[in-house]
């Protein structure tokens, strides 16, 4: 089942479209993490705060959270317990045992002094946390604009990869190929240039390749992406044409603000007519090269779509959702080829993640 972060709060939706809103929340959702039946959440600075399916509360973890501007979540998988936690500027901090610690120096790296932000006030941030899934002391963070950092003994060292695009959006690995990396980047700025889309590496980072082939336009990628849980050469992907200037002129673009630094864009309030223009792909080669999906002359999709999310379903089925900016959910039950509206009017919908009912934890 779905938990959904939109700007009108966080639900879950069943698989017939019934929505249940979760307790209201201080703010917006700027990140979103969940394992088995318990989602962490953090709210623009005001911290994390975690819930359980079906309790109706939300407990905030706030012992030793120093930096409450918290940009990405990811729990341990080796910890049952243990959570991530990503901030701006940019800090990488770890829940354990009823309070907070920092991994870390981030900041101490060399590369640290060129990192920004294009939007004011500039300061980079952690945008995403991928565990290592065999290795419990290998954890990557990805800088927003910066550098892809790891570290080989849980944040007391970190280390810049090098090879790839500075615009980090999202890290993925699969336990299934625990050497394998996979980035979505957007468009390098100023200083950096020269990355855009997708970024892959089969030896845990030490050379990379741009994988952007059977894309064409559409290299924006986002945190849109899911590795079939079972198939760890199957992904899936939705990726819009260019970054969100070139959706519409500069001087039409109708920007809100998600109560802090971070922009959201809606295409749906742009003239453009293609908008966002996002289309869904399909890599069979564990992201080498992309089909795109429902070619059947149909246009992309004229609102962005920030969230894509798998899961298994009873008998090993395998379920897929997007959430867009217009405020809908939706499902495909045949791997992407065909998708059913599941829920509307949730506001803009910014992320999603499957709960496990029953989930050893």
């Amino acid at each position: 089942m779905p938990v959904v972060a939109a700007s009108r709060g966080v639900f879950t939706v069943s698989g017939e479209g019934k929505v249940q809103a979760w307790p209201a929340l201080p703010g917006q959702v700027m990140a979103m993490a969940a394992r088995g039946d318990r989602v962490a959440v953090a709210v623009h600075n005001q911290g994390v705060f975690l819930g359980t399916a079906g309790a109706n509360c939300w407990t905030g973890l706030d012992d030793g959270l120093v930096h409450r501007d918290v940009r990405a979540l990811a729990f341990d998988p080796h910890a049952p317990h243990a959570l991530y936690a990503g901030t701006e500027p940019a800090h990488l901090l770890r829940w354990e045992d009823g309070t907070w610690a920092e991994c870390g120096n981030l900041l101490g790296v060399p590369e640290a002094r060129r990192w920004s932000f294009p939007i004011r006030p500039g300061i980079a941030h952690v945008r995403t946390i991928a565990v290592h899934p065999l290795e419990a002391d290998v954890v990557y963070a990805g800088i927003e604009v910066g550098s892809l950092l790891v570290t080989g003994d849980r944040g007391q060292t970190w280390e810049e990869v090098t090879g790839l695009g500075h615009d980090i959006h999202r890290v993925v690995l699969h336990p299934g190929a625990p050497d394998r990396i996979i980035v979505t980047t957007g468009q390098d700025t100023k200083p950096y240039r020269g990355g855009k889309g997708l970024y892959r590496s089969t030896d845990r980072g030490s050379s990379w390749m741009q994988s952007n082939d059977g894309l064409g336009e559409r290299n924006y990628t986002e945190d849109a992406i899911v590795v079939h849980p079972a198939k760890p050469e199957v992904v899936f992907l939705a990726a819009a044409d260019g970054i969100p200037p070139k959706w519409a002129a500069v001087r039409r673009l109708v920007m809100g603000v998600l109560n802090g630094n971070v922009y959201f864009l809606s295409p749906s309030k742009l003239r453009r007519r293609r908008g966002a223009d996002v289309a869904f792909f399909r890599s069979d080669d564990a992201g080498a090269s992309w089909v795109r999906l429902n070619t059947n002359g149909e246009p992309g999709l004229f609102d962005m779509v920030w969230a894509l999310e798998g899961e298994l379903t009873e008998h090993r089925g395998f379920r897929l959702y997007y959430g867009t900016t217009a405020g809908s959910l939706h499902v495909s039950d045949d791997e992407g080829n065909t998708w059913t509206r599941l829920a509307d009017g949730l506001g803009a919908v910014t992320h999603i993640a499957a709960l496990q009912k029953g989930m050893e934890l």
